[in-house]
């Protein structure tokens, strides 16, 4: 069975976790986001359905994971902000199949978090401020005494990103 490298982006929403990827060319990304998008209807609130978001993210993980054909470097984009939220996705899944779990942290000032947050496209990506300033605050660093954790990598989050969608 193929072996895998999991990668967790770590970040506030609004950080440029997404961002970051869309840049890094063709790799393979499973987007708790997307996920969201596909299962709350336009009219529903952004976190109604959070069990059935974690549910399906954590499916499709463990389908990349377990699958042959799927390339060897899976990024998962979410949050990921604590510890807790890192094993609790990591304590859900299968890990046999997986040799390395990297996270990848994305952390610019918590004004450039919130200015980008205010310049995204459409309504269901604009997350309120009050979530995100206690989310940013709520930031634990990964340690290398977490389970599982074997890598962390710290993203400088550049200026220009200012303004994406």
């Amino acid at each position: 069975m193929k072996q895998h490298n999991l990668y967790l982006m770590c970040g506030a929403p609004g950080s440029g976790k997404s961002h970051w990827l869309a840049q890094q060319g063709e790799i393979y990304i499973i987007s708790r986001d997307e996920i969201r998008f596909m299962l709350v209807k336009e009219d529903e609130k952004y976190f109604s359905k959070e069990k059935e978001v974690f549910k399906t993210f954590v499916k499709y993980i463990q389908e990349a994971i377990d699958s042959d054909e799927t390339p060897e470097d899976i990024y998962c984009d979410a949050t990921h902000i604590t510890k807790a939220s890192r094993d609790k996705l990591l304590n859900a899944l299968d890990l046999t199949n997986v040799k390395n779990v990297t996270v990848i942290v994305l952390r610019p000032a918590l004004e450039d978090t919130l200015d980008r947050n205010e310049n995204r496209r459409g309504t269901r990506s604009y997350v309120p401020r009050s979530v995100i300033r206690r989310m940013y605050y709520q930031f634990e660093r990964p340690e290398e005494d977490e389970d599982r954790i074997f890598d962390t990598r710290y993203v400088e989050v550049p200026k220009s990103w200012e303004k994406f969608g």
